[in-house]
């Protein structure tokens, strides 16, 4: 590559490619640690959850942005997109990729009773599972058939007297239990 042309852009070859290794190995690195750690990192119901969420992305952007040029940022916000935009592809078309790197719901609450060991390994408190079900409009569990930490770190909560269709429950491990 012409000199004159790397110094207008303050980008080499090789930065391009470091900087498209650094951001493919840094969002693999998320959607593993993601896979790991569970949907409850992004309920950002917390200051340190949003603490979570604010150092995540500033660590990303340290690691990704070698160097801080115009140009660098550009390639590795790029990167980002098409990788985000690869994966999405996979997870709806290729069964295996959607199952290493989507989180299952968990049934955290099953006919008014509260299933501590689901809440521990959701990450999540009592106290988190009651503010759920007061942001909900319930003041109790009673007449609650199911609460579910879902995919994308919501809780959804299925009333009693619902009838449940089986295809909407089929993902989940504990569905005999609703």
């Amino acid at each position: 590559m012409d000199p004159a042309v790397v110094r207008q852009f303050g980008i080499t070859w090789t930065e391009v490619w470091l900087t498209v290794a650094t951001a493919t190995a840094i969002y693999v690195t998320m959607v593993v640690l993601s896979r790991v750690f569970g949907a409850r990192q992004y309920l950002s119901s917390s200051g340190y959850d949003l603490a979570f969420v604010f150092g995540l992305g500033s660590l990303i952007g340290r690691v990704v942005l070698v160097r801080t040029t115009f140009t660098v940022a550009a390639v590795g916000l790029f990167t980002l997109f098409v990788l985000h935009a690869v994966f999405g592809w996979l997870h709806h078309h290729v069964p295996v990729v959607h199952r290493a790197i989507q989180n299952r719901p968990i049934v955290l609450c099953s006919r008014g009773h509260i299933l501590d060991a689901n809440l521990r390994r959701a990450h999540l408190s009592r106290v988190e599972l009651y503010q759920q079900l007061r942001l909900q409009g319930r003041g109790s569990l009673d007449g609650v058939r199911a609460m579910l930490l879902e995919r994308n770190g919501q809780i959804s909560i299925i009333g009693d007297g619902e009838r449940l269709d089986p295809e909407v429950f089929a993902e989940l491990r504990e569905r005999e239990d609703l």
